[in-house]
């Protein structure tokens, strides 16, 4: 009976134990050391010793840094290759606008011209009858000038 009771109890501690302990390997990467050396200590030269872990750190930094600027880069080339493609196209769209605009207004003004010569060439020439008008009013008004100076001599 204590057996079942003690094997119930270790398998709840287990089952409520977190998994990490049980890890080999630590879920927290290693921090790299980096030591200062000066000449005469136990090293053949003077400057500064790595363990491997910083080491792989330093040289895959570089490496990591070089491949985001290139990320980067290409980004940005591509965001600006965008925004010149947008301004290009609404330009184009623009220009074809005004141009089916330009070729409106020429058709409206094409037609209100031939509208206003077929209007002017239609009409009938009255000018004859204008100028023999004119020359008979003129004759007239001289006369009754001339008719009413003689009667105001008399």
């Amino acid at each position: 009976m204590w057996n079942k009771i003690i094997s119930i109890i270790v398998m709840m501690s287990l089952m409520f134990m977190p998994v990490v302990a049980y890890a080999e390997e630590s879920i927290i990467p290693p921090k790299g050391k980096i030591t200062g050396l000066n000449y005469g200590e136990r090293a053949p030269y003077a400057g500064v010793l790595l363990n491997s872990v910083a080491a792989a750190k330093l040289l895959t930094s570089k490496e990591y840094s070089e491949k985001e600027w290139e990320l980067k880069l290409k980004y940005e080339l591509a965001k600006l290759s965008a925004e010149l493609n947008l301004a290009i196209e609404t330009q184009k769209v623009s220009y074809s606008a005004l141009e089916k605009k330009h070729t409106t207004l020429m058709s409206i003004k094409n037609n209100e011209i031939d509208r206003l010569a077929n209007i002017v060439s239609s009409k009938k020439d009255y000018s004859i009858w204008w100028a023999s008008g004119g020359v008979i009013v003129g004759v007239g008004l001289t006369l009754a000038v001339v008719y009413a100076v003689q009667a105001g001599n008399k």
